[in-house]
């Protein structure tokens, strides 16, 4: 991490997850890089698009946040708690970002939605976030 706070973006999934990460076993699985299965509950990372996006502070130029979504994976979609389940989810979320030494601002949010992953229809909801980083050496 810089001096001014900013992470270098190599390193702002590997932050995220560890913000995330499970602290007891009924905390969720944090799955750092796309997958083609998942078991849930569980939070992928995914970059945002845009991806990089530069800060808009009044005649300051070269500050640049980088777009990082959690999406957050209640389960297959079937009758049962499967909303509940992310309303805890996404509470759980904001509630170890907000916690973080980083600065983790929400961007975004989605309402709960289908999403299918292999061909497995899974409900879930995206967490959108900013976070500074910094670019070059």
């Amino acid at each position: 991490m810089s001096a001014n706070g900013a992470l270098p973006l190599v390193e702002v999934r590997g932050a995220c997850a560890t913000a995330l990460a499970p602290a007891s076993d009924a905390d969720p699985a944090v799955l750092v890089d796309l997958v083609d299965s998942v078991q849930p509950p569980a939070l992928m990372l995914e970059w945002s698009d845009p991806w990089v996006v530069e800060r808009s502070i009044s005649g300051v130029h070269g500050l640049y946040d980088a777009q990082l979504n959690v999406l957050c994976i209640a389960g297959r979609i079937e009758p049962g708690p499967g909303v509940s389940t992310l309303e805890a989810l996404i509470a759980y979320v904001l509630n170890r970002l907000q916690a973080d030494a980083h600065s983790w601002a929400l961007s975004a949010s989605q309402a709960p939605r289908r999403f299918d992953i292999n061909g497995v229809p899974l409900l879930g909801a995206r967490l959108g976030f900013r976070v500074p980083i910094q670019i070059g050496g």
